[in-house]
């Protein structure tokens, strides 16, 4: 049976394409923290590093006042799930302290760990662009990150 080359041409686009759109919807690797916006719109220097491998995740991230001086932190982690715009991150590791800063409160230094504390789920919405992606946390707040590294 011979395949029209159109046909044939239609399919391997549609493959490629796919293939493509696939790529960019990629996680894996280190992002670096771009932008912290919360959800009244505030907007805050981070500087940070999250890194995806094929199941799991960690951030590490600083929010600075206006002349750059860290003011609080956090280093998180734990497995994920990532269905199209769906991130499903589950946060098993927390240690987390900072000073208000804006309208961001005080956090006192805070530890979470497996068999201590319960996981966190934690439904976002994650938007691709261009070597960058924006990750819409349950509060209704977002980081940005741009690609430092892929897998």
């Amino acid at each position: 049976m011979r395949v029209p080359v159109k046909l044939l041409s239609a399919a391997v686009l549609v493959l490629v394409v796919g293939l493509v759109g696939a790529q960019d919807n990629d996680v894996r690797g280190a992002w670096k923290a771009d932008t912290y916006v919360l959800k009244d719109g505030a907007v805050h220097h981070v500087e940070g590093l999250m890194i995806f491998s094929e199941t799991d995740w960690a951030v590490v991230y600083f929010v600075k006042d206006d002349d750059g001086q860290p003011q609080r932190g956090a280093g998180e982690g734990g497995p994920y799930t990532l269905d199209g715009d769906k991130l499903v991150l589950t946060r098993d590791y927390l240690v987390i302290a900072g000073n208000e800063i804006g309208e961001l409160r005080e956090i006192p230094l805070r530890f979470d760990i497996p068999a201590v504390t319960d996981p966190v789920i934690e439904p976002c919405r994650i938007e691709f662009g261009d070597d960058q992606i924006t990750i819409e946390f349950p509060s209704g707040n977002r980081m940005g990150f741009r690609r430092s590294s892929g897998l």
